[in-house]
């Protein structure tokens, strides 16, 4: 494919329509407004992240500070034995049980609040191995 030369915009060869400057101005005011802000559901999904962030942690606690853990729990996750996974998850003491995910690199876990409200979501992705 041949080389394009590249041009600048030159207003004199290529005059703005008249009235286009002042056009965009008058616009400007007819433009659909943001709606009044509420953060009602904000502060609902602030809340519930914080109960998700309080098993997160106890999560990522054990598997930084228990090296026996973390290798049943690889071991186990290698051997695609995922209710094991999902059981040494759950004996840690959370409320929230998160979905759990792992392939040969890695480990990832989705929290979702327990009582069904889809309002937040936090994920956590672990690498267990260097490509």
């Amino acid at each position: 494919m041949e080389d394009f030369p590249y041009f600048l915009y030159d207003p004199d060869l290529f005059p703005l329509p008249v009235g286009s400057v002042n056009m965009n101005r008058e616009l400007e005011g007819t433009l659909r407004p943001y709606s009044a802000t509420n953060p009602d559901l904000l502060v609902k999904s602030a809340k519930s992240s914080q109960a998700l962030l309080v098993d997160v942690k106890k999560v990522i606690d054990t598997l930084a500070t228990s090296k026996p853990f973390s290798n049943r729990l690889m071991t186990a996750a290698q051997a695609s034995n995922q209710s094991l996974v999902a059981d040494m998850i759950r004996k840690i003491g959370i409320k929230n049980e998160p979905d759990i995910k792992y392939n040969p690199d890695g480990i990832r876990f989705d929290f979702y609040p327990k009582t069904g409200a889809e309002n937040c979501h936090i994920i956590i992705s672990l690498k267990w191995r260097d490509i």
